[in-house]
């Protein structure tokens, strides 16, 4: 998985990282009583995403990827729904509403090949930052 940051000026979403996510399994993977007394927006958002092999860039929101850019290069193929659609000819093919309707999408092998290599460029230019320190 790929994280990223909202941004604004121009609004966008800056990819600075990523990491394999676990299997969900219930119980471990929920927020318990003790978790949201320290952080209450758990109790809208109860469940989390544990990963592995994480690695972060090296400086700051500026030194990551625009989705933007992903989205400008792509078109329709940067997102697994918007390029059945294209593929289907019918359907929204629009990447830029698509990502406005969900909270994560899929990228096609195209946009997920484009994604990694922009990221091993930004890794080369800052750093990485490796996850070691995470809980798990």
């Amino acid at each position: 998985m790929f994280m990223g940051h909202l941004v604004r000026g121009p609004n966008d979403i800056v990819v600075y990282g990523r990491a394999i996510a676990r299997a969900y399994e219930e119980g471990r993977d929920d927020a318990d009583a003790e978790d949201i007394a320290q952080r209450p927006w758990l109790t809208r958002w109860p469940h989390f995403i544990r990963v592995h092999n994480v690695e972060f860039v090296d400086g700051t929101l500026a030194d990551g990827v625009s989705l933007a850019e992903l989205m400008d290069e792509l078109g329709p193929y940067a997102f697994a729904s918007t390029a059945e659609n294209a593929d289907r000819g019918e359907g929204n093919i629009d990447p830029r509403m698509s990502i406005r309707q969900a909270a994560a999408v899929k990228l096609t092998e195209a946009g997920t090949s484009w994604l990694d290599e922009e990221l091993e460029l930004a890794f080369a230019r800052q750093g990485t930052l490796s996850g070691g320190g995470l809980a798990t």
